[in-house]
């Protein structure tokens, strides 16, 4: 079977179950108020997305290709590893700002989603795994460029930062306040001492 074409009505469903999934939560968000959010009528909603389930897979494969963008975007003319090795938790820190400290989409999702089968868990945990790898190979192509960074175990160093990262990102959600990022930010540096 192949993909429908994008429409005006799939992007306006698509853009309120974004909305509405990341403001509220997935139990807390109803199909209707999709629906009503959308301005689109039910049957148009249930030919794109036949169950609230695809509706929220759809809005995290959107959510996926923003954040992937937005991370790119970021990620342009940064000449050095250095700078690629501090970009990605300046850019958690800037998306937590943005976020208004409502947490990460993928693991609120994690946390509210108890079925491990589920395309949902699938595609969020496919999400925070290529973020991971991203970190693995900015911290590699650190050691590989200067004998300075030759020390770094790679996978301790991706660990923490990861660790580090994804505590801001709970810490700020649970305070309502940026110290979390700040702090995750200087311990980033603080791992590539020797």
């Amino acid at each position: 079977m192949s993909p429908r074409p994008k429409s005006d009505a799939r992007d306006r469903i698509i853009n309120a179950a974004c909305e509405l999934f990341y403001k509220q939560g997935y139990h807390s968000t109803s199909v209707d108020q999709i629906i009503a959010e959308s301005k689109v009528s039910k049957p148009t909603v249930y030919n794109y997305f036949p169950c609230k389930e695809d509706l929220c897979v759809g809005y995290l494969e959107e959510r996926t290709r923003r954040e992937f963008e937005l991370m790119d975007k970021s990620f342009q003319n940064l000449k050095t590893p250095r700078e690629r090795y501090s970009a990605i938790i300046r850019h958690v820190r800037d998306r937590i700002k943005s976020w208004e400290y409502r947490g990460c989409g993928f693991m609120n999702m994690l946390a509210e989603i108890s079925d491990s089968e589920s395309p949902i868990v699938a595609l969020s945990r496919k999400y925070i795994d290529a973020n991971r790898s991203m970190i693995v190979s900015v911290v590699q192509e650190l050691k590989d460029s200067s004998p300075e960074y030759a020390h770094l175990d790679v996978k301790a160093v991706a660990d923490a930062y990861y660790l580090l990262i994804s505590g801001a990102i709970s810490t700020c959600q649970e305070c309502r306040q940026d110290w979390p990022i700040e702090r995750a930010i200087a311990g980033i540096e603080i791992l590539l001492k020797p």
